[in-house]
């Protein structure tokens, strides 16, 4: 009998899945191939789907076949929405392994990232202050180069609302002292927007004080795309004599205010 038991082990397939927890349904069908199958169109949504009907036990088995392969995921068109789908299913601490992958291979690399990006965001979103700290510090400490990238502003701007109280506080005075700098580039003036609109309520105020005290900057980047929301939101954050200020400034160049869309748009509010 005990030969027989012996035989029976040895034909079962070496699957962790079976040795960890029954199978069943569309889960069944992925296991053990999570990483190949995310690679492409239709796996990838098939993997999405497992993980959204697993139970929680077998999500966390699933997620852990992406072990060692969170960075080629990050750069990948289908398995970024694979790792999405883990942050926003699995138990935050059950994410732990894709925060330590991007941080070994440069988390402020993966805030760069056109796909990096989101996955980014939603761990942000999902994890503590503290779980997320070293993704967020990799931001603060290359600030001026994510707050100016095509993608890397959007991380910012969601660190300045989802991060923790300390890490808002840090950014937003990171913008302040860059006023100049980001309200002039395309990039770095949704930034300084979105901290004008996301930041603590207090730094929302010494931002647009520090937008008033650059000579000139006020008028200049109320002439542009993002810069005029910037510029929209000033008035509305400052109060007495400091928006009287703001709003003579304005008036003051208003034919040239006149002559762009956006210039008239801050009109208005004006």
């Amino acid at each position: 009998q005990q030969q027989q038991q012996h035989q029976q082990h040895q034909q079962q397939p070496s699957n962790c899945f079976q040795l960890a927890a029954p199978v069943a349904g569309v889960s069944a069908t992925v296991a053990g191939k999570v990483w190949e199958l995310s690679q492409e169109a239709t796996g990838c949504r098939e993997v999405q789907r497992a993980l959204e009907e697993a139970s929680a036990e077998i999500r966390r088995q699933l997620a852990s076949e992406l072990r060692g392969h969170v960075w080629e995921a990050l750069r990948s068109p289908h398995a970024n929405f694979v790792l999405q789908k883990c942050v926003s299913t699995l138990e935050p601490e059950a994410l732990q392994f894709i925060i330590d992958e991007m941080v070994l291979g440069s988390a402020e690399k993966a805030a760069k990232s056109k796909f990096g990006c989101r996955v980014f965001q939603r761990l942000v979103e999902r994890c503590s202050g503290t779980q997320a700290s070293q993704l967020v510090e990799a931001v603060i400490a290359d600030f001026a180069a994510v707050a100016r990238h095509p993608y890397g502003n959007y991380v910012v701007q969601h660190l300045l609302e989802h991060a923790s109280p300390q890490h808002r506080h840090s950014l937003s005075q990171l913008v302040e002292r860059d006023m100049r700098g980001l309200a002039t580039d395309t990039f770095g003036s949704t930034v300084v927007s979105g901290a004008l609109n996301k930041a603590p309520q207090e730094n929302q105020l010494s931002l647009a004080r520090a937008l008033l005290r650059e000579d000139g900057l006020l008028v200049f980047i109320a002439c542009t795309k993002h810069g005029h929301n910037a510029v929209i939101r000033t008035l509305q954050v400052l109060k007495g004599a400091e928006r009287e200020e703001a709003r003579r400034r304005l008036l003051a160049d208003e034919p040239a205010l006149r002559t762009s869309r956006f210039g008239r748009s801050v009109l208005q509010h004006a």
